[in-house]
């Protein structure tokens, strides 16, 4: 009896927040990826919460059960401790039963519908709180506003309460254990209806599924677009009854058959004021990086423009010295210079320019000093925001080099190396469908930089994230 009204009311309270996730239409960030304030996308997800309650709870609650059936039963039914107000209300309710039988069936209702709405908070939620500042709370050391501030806890990120007192609770949320004002969080039931707000859900490959091929359509006889590994999560976007819908980078998006998969909710933690003050310090490390390396390019251009001029000067004195020799003699030097210069050309022509400089290894450490930076759709600035070939042509520009602002035109620069020879520097590409649409850098250890999407900016990644087409090497 008590299953079955459970099971009902959970599928009519998670009915209403799987309308209300699949109504909800966010608006699309393009601020910094690494910013603590952002607000999380979850386009079109209809994650049932119920379901999720039914998959996640009820199996640890039939276990529960079979160990102690009277101590679960008490759990199913809504009981709790009672309290001296609680043993008031009781005796208050036997009272106004006497006096009014209406009144003790509403009284009654009331408590109905109080156990039914705890009953149907998803586990993941009844110690959860959701700021709900405008910007963010500060998290205290002690609870009273005079008390020295440890942490920021900014809206839509999520806290563990693990007390409350006198209108303030403690939580714990990444790095951070302080005390909030209770007013300022969601908690519990208020804390689930922010779900499709501020949760992002990801998807991640179950034990023992190396990779997973990743569809353009809800079927297994449709293009498989790439593969995906087990170590890497991925944005859910929406779900049908067998698939998910993921995102696997900006523009690139396909589906998943949820067999394979396991799913989480996560939300943005609290940030301590010694995180953030290291934030700065690393955005304004990345812009003094970028300056320098701009200041010691242009003095390298400047060095070899001297240099150039130099040569030239030495060659056209030499060339009036030699004028005044006889012509024969002036003629067969002419004609050993000429072969000189035609092959000197040769030379330059398949190397790298005079003006370029840098490791492979350099190249690559100097690209990783950018991650968190955002992404930006046709963007190429290191600091401010750029899409995938933007930040490899940026890059690579501030070493001297030259690329096109596509990847597609990208691969076709360098030469081949296999995945095999991979080196730090290296460029690694993907194929949207049947082209060329994404670049990565690797940086070495089997791993790559890149510009993957407006969510997570510049990250570092697994070469192997999603299928690799082909790499090319710049240097060299």
């Amino acid at each position: 009896m008590l299953k079955t009204r459970w099971i009902r009311n959970a599928a009519i309270f998670g009915t209403a927040v799987t309308l209300s996730l699949a109504t909800y239409t966010s608006v699309s960030d393009n601020a910094d990826a690494a910013s603590y304030g952002q607000e999380t996308e979850m386009a079109g997800l209809s994650l049932s919460l119920d379901k999720y309650y039914l998959e996640n709870v009820a199996q640890e609650e039939q276990e529960a059960q079979a160990a102690d059936p009277v101590a679960t039963a008490s759990i199913e039914a809504g009981a709790v401790p009672a309290t001296d107000a609680a043993v008031d209300a009781a005796q208050n309710a036997q009272t106004a039963q006497t006096a009014d039988p209406a009144a003790t069936q509403a009284a009654q209702a009331a408590q109905t519908e109080e156990q039914r709405k705890e009953e149907t908070v998803a586990k993941q939620f009844r110690n959860l709180g959701i700021s709900t500042a405008s910007d963010y709370v500060n998290i205290r050391k002690k609870p009273n506003t005079d008390s020295k501030i440890v942490g920021k806890l900014y809206k839509g990120s999520s806290a563990e309460i693990l007390s409350e007192k006198n209108g303030w609770v403690k939580i714990s949320s990444g790095s951070v254990t302080g005390y909030i004002r209770k007013d300022l969080l969601a908690i519990g039931a208020d804390a689930q209806k922010l779900a499709g707000k501020y949760g992002t859900a990801y998807a991640f490959l179950k034990k023992g599924v190396i990779t997973l091929n990743v569809r353009s359509k809800k079927s297994t006889t449709s293009t498989i677009i790439t593969q995906i590994p087990e170590d890497e999560k991925y944005e859910i976007l929406g779900e049908s009854d067998n698939w998910y819908k993921v995102e696997i980078d900006e523009g690139v998006k396909g589906y998943i058959a949820k067999e394979f998969v396991n799913t989480r909710v996560r939300f943005k933690k609290a940030v301590s004021i010694e995180e953030e003050e290291a934030e700065a310090r690393r955005k304004k490390a990345a812009e003094e990086a970028e300056q320098q390396r701009l200041e010691e390019l242009a003095r390298e251009r400047q060095s070899a423009s001297s240099s150039s001029s130099s040569s030239s000067s030495s060659s056209s004195s030499s060339s009036r010295r030699s004028s005044s020799s006889s012509s024969s003699s002036s003629s067969s030097r002419s004609r050993r210079s000429s072969s000189s210069s035609s092959s000197s050309s040769s030379r330059r022509s398949s190397s790298p320019s005079v003006s370029s400089s840098g490791s492979g290894s350099s190249i690559a450490s100097y690209a990783t000093k950018f991650v968190g930076n955002p992404y930006v759709w046709g963007g190429s600035s290191l600091t401010n925001g750029a899409d995938c070939s933007g930040f490899t042509m940026a890059v690579y520009a501030q070493f001297g080099y030259s690329l096109p602002h596509s990847s597609g035109a990208q691969a076709g620069c360098g030469r081949s190396v296999s995945f095999s020879n991979l080196q730090p520097g290296d460029l690694i590409f993907y194929r949207n469908g049947g082209s060329i649409g994404h670049v990565a850098m690797y940086i070495g250890g089997g791993r790559v930089v890149h510009a993957s999407n407006k969510k997570d900016g510049i990250k570092i990644s697994n070469y192997r994230y999603r299928t690799p087409a082909c790499a090319r090497r710049i240097i060299g």
